[in-house]
């Protein structure tokens, strides 16, 4: 629920960070100035409401399934969770890689593989239905 939240704070905050590290970096990274231009700060704050809106719809799916397949230890479940987290990892890493948003691995991407480690190790705790 706490990524939930987050895409929420996200949409109506317009910034991925309250304290501005990410913001600062993302400036760092494609303009080379300590604060985003004006008009890229106003396309940033629109392009979070649907990012933020979409983040919060996921993470909410992703609770209900955790909350009663994955805690039944149903296989389609951890296939569910396990699936889509990859699939969110190698897309953005690549991507940014792909626009030398090496930042945004270090800060989102890395911890949040670390959050889901334990995950990937109670595979065999689920069977199929």
């Amino acid at each position: 629920m706490f990524f939930a939240f987050m895409g929420v704070v996200w949409a109506i905050v317009g910034s991925f960070d309250p304290f501005g590290i990410y913001d600062s970096y993302f400036a760092q990274t494609f303009w080379g100035t300590a604060i985003l231009p004006k008009d890229a700060q106003i396309a940033t704050q629109f392009l979070l409401v649907p990012l933020g809106a979409t983040n919060a719809g996921y993470f909410i799916l992703q609770y209900f399934i955790a909350k009663h397949a994955f805690a039944k230890r149903e296989l389609w479940a951890y296939q569910a969770i396990v699936t889509g987290f990859l699939f969110w990892f190698i897309l953005d890493s690549a991507m940014c890689l792909f626009y030398s948003g090496y930042f945004n691995i270090l800060i989102a991407n890395i911890p949040t593989l670390m959050a889901m480690m334990p995950i990937f190790f109670t595979r065999r705790y689920f069977v199929e239905r």
